[in-house]
């Protein structure tokens, strides 16, 4: 049968011709039906139908089931979200056994679906129904689903302060700040806020007083060599630019006007560096500098500079003065005034010059320095941005020397060069160009940082948390991090606080470090007595930590100053000090609370007491705690010890008052060695 046979048949008359176009009419609409009969989602459901249908549950998991398209629709946060329609079992907690995807349900969590949707965490374009478009980045859809290891920037988009359940997400804005990103790189955060660093980048003003060129050209070669924990990147600069810069370094260099400290020749004796060493542990140096053990690792804290090779980079002149008060070199130093007398300062230096390494700047080899490279150094300098984190004389603080990262994690993909064999997507990007920035072209400025992976990831996640997104949530959803305030202590007892430092440490009133307790309310906390003795000779209170506050030699009417400041200034509004009275307690009611401290609450799981039984290493000692603490100030510290001290490892006990009276009587009545009050 030809063409022509076929065309007469089909459309030959009209009536022919209308039964033949209403049969391919028929045709093309039934196209439509079975085409969403055949749905992805449909058959994802039908899917999860039989899965539950075999389950002791199965009546109520059916009865909760809703077919057909799901939608989540959140106008005020931007959010369409379809995902439901797929993963029909995120809300059945019956379903914990299930691994098959889509029908695991979502992991505990303190947002609800109606509240967020999935997008707003998972990102993925939520109007999409099937894989490939919810999933994936497609021709009208750059943003596909997070990788799992990164979803922890998502919380970074409504809270801007830590939290314990993302400490990859808190690691990664940690390293921004730590590790000066955000000196070169403006950060906003949504709450309006520039993010600045934490790092302490010392001035170079005054290098000269400090080191000496070789060892300014060995640590501009290889900052890690000189220190493993040292924050500062490797530039891969050629070693005819590393020559320059060191001459120009030293050349812009001027005299501090620091008051010069007599010092003798370090001793070389094994005897006195042995004291050295002891005077630097009992003055708990390594509560902020790390030491690398003979295994090769690190010991101590990261506050200060590490130092291991100390003595390879200092002049024995320069470090007299600096530990005599280091103050007069640099008036905004977080190290403290120890208050050092001359033999131990020639103990320490014996101790810390000894701490060097001549193979460090044993191969540099510089000739004198000509104006030429002088000048050239300063080009480069200028060039490479160093004046972002240093003080350097005649050289500006450059404005945005480098890209701004406020909204970094939305960028769209379109203007970014990727580099060969990087994924196309944003977070494989950001990670290579923090790994090795110069694979994306050698003229490129941004130098190479030394990263662990996991430092990568964080900071990856900390970068995808600045998104559009975040900077256009509604204010009622956002979560401020707590912001420093400008608090200073007055009078002469604010003056020795400043000298020593305190707020390098301890919060008070908002303002100051981390890495010792709040001192907010120590005046309603603790005894007059034994807050003389403990800043007289700081003793240990929580044996397991190797961070303890250091003795700072304070003179009995010092401490006596700032005892009666403390104990006036810092109180808590919420109750007295004096509210309870220790001398009623009786013998029988000391006795009660031993029984509830060992028995009921098993405090000595934490705590210590007995020294020959008890092995509680995580909270501090309380052999003396009697004299320490106020009574008021324990009794609601065993209510509830979040309302004095937010974040604390003790647990809320929901104890009743009669137990925490007796269980006062008991601590009240540990009073250790006698404490010796200073005179005034």
């Amino acid at each position: 049968m030809n063409f022509r046979a076929i065309w007469k048949y089909l459309f030959g008359d009209s009536a022919r011709a209308f039964g033949s176009l209403s049969v391919v009419l028929l045709g093309l609409l039934a196209v439509v039906p079975a085409r969403d009969y055949f749905r992805e989602w449909r058959g994802f459901q039908k899917q999860y139908l039989r899965l539950v249908s075999h389950r002791s549950d199965a009546a109520s998991l059916n009865r909760r089931f809703q077919g057909g398209l799901q939608q989540v629709w959140l106008p005020e946060i931007g959010v369409v979200d379809r995902c439901t329609t797929c993963h029909t079992g995120l809300k059945e907690a019956s379903l914990l056994d299930v691994k098959m995807q889509p029908f695991r349900p979502h992991p505990p969590t303190p947002h609800t679906l109606t509240e967020f949707g999935c997008v707003m965490c998972h990102r993925g374009q939520g109007t999409g129904t099937t894989v490939e478009d919810a999933h994936s980045s497609t021709r009208s859809w750059e943003e596909p689903i997070l990788p799992a290891r990164y979803l922890e920037s998502s919380c970074g988009q409504c809270h801007l302060a830590p939290l314990t359940g993302t400490p990859r997400l808190n690691q990664g804005r940690q390293l921004l700040a730590g590790y000066g990103c955000v000196r070169c790189h403006t950060v906003k955060t949504p709450d309006g806020a520039t993010m600045t660093g934490t790092d302490v980048p010392p001035s170079l003003a005054h290098v000269g007083e400090k080191t000496t060129r070789e060892w300014i050209a060995a640590w501009l070669k290889n900052p890690q060599a000189y220190a493993g924990s040292a924050t500062m990147p490797n530039f891969q600069l050629a070693d005819a630019d590393i020559r320059d810069i060191s001459a120009f370094l030293i050349a812009q260099s001027t005299p501090s006007g620091a008051e010069k400290t007599t010092a003798a020749v370090p001793s070389q004796d094994d005897a006195v560096i042995q004291q050295g060493s002891s005077l630097y542990g009992e003055s708990f140096c390594a509560s902020c500098h790390a030491v690398q053990n003979a295994a090769g690792l690190l010991v101590g804290g990261s506050l200060g500079p590490e130092l291991t090779r100390v003595g390879s980079k200092v002049k024995t002149e320069w470090l007299a003065g600096w530990l005599n008060n280091p103050d007069n070199y640099d008036p905004g130093t977080a190290m403290p005034h120890y208050r050092f007398d001359s033999k131990q300062i020639d103990l320490l230096l014996a101790f810390l010059t000894s701490k060097n390494d001549s193979d460090f700047i044993g191969n540099t080899r510089l000739s004198p320095a000509t104006q030429a490279q002088a000048e050239h150094g300063k080009t480069l300098v200028v060039e490479r941005g160093c004046a972002s984190c240093h003080e350097i004389n005649g050289v500006k603080t450059p404005d945005n020397f480098a890209p701004e990262l406020t909204l970094a994690g939305s960028r769209p993909l379109s203007k970014i060069l990727f580099a060969p064999a990087v994924p196309h997507t944003l977070p494989d990007y950001i990670a290579a160009k923090i790994r090795d920035p110069r694979s994306f072209g050698d003229a490129l400025k941004m130098p190479r940082f030394t990263l662990a992976p996991q430092q990568v990831d964080a900071l990856v996640t900390a970068i995808l948390a600045q998104s559009e997104r975040a900077q256009t949530m509604p204010a009622v959803l956002r979560v401020p991090a707590r912001k420093p305030t400008g608090y200073r202590p007055a009078g002469k007892a604010g003056q020795l606080m400043d000298d020593m430092r305190c707020f390098s440490c301890h919060t008070i009133n908002g303002r100051g470090g981390d890495m010792a307790p709040d001192l907010t309310w120590e005046g309603t906390s603790v005894q007059r007595a034994w807050l003389v003795s403990f800043l007289k000779n700081p003793n240990t209170l929580r044996p397991a930590l190797i961070r303890r506050m250091p003795k700072f030699n304070v003179t009995d009417a010092e401490a006596n100053t700032l005892a009666d400041y403390i104990m006036t200034a810092y109180q808590t509004p919420d109750f007295d000090r004096d509210a309870i009275d220790a001398t009623r307690f009786t013998a029988a009611d000391a006795e009660a609370g031993k029984e509830l401290f060992y028995g009921k609450y098993a405090c000595q799981s934490c705590h210590i007491i007995d020294t020959s039984k008890d092995k509680g290493y995580v909270g501090p000692t309380l052999t003396a705690v009697g004299t320490r603490f106020s009574a008021a100030w324990i009794f609601h510290w065993l209510k509830n010890a979040q309302t004095l001290r937010p974040g604390t490892l003790e647990p809320v006990w929901n104890m009743n008052d009669e137990d925490a009276r007796a269980i006062v009587a008991f601590l009240l009545a540990q009073k250790g060695a006698p404490v010796k009050v200073a005179s005034r």
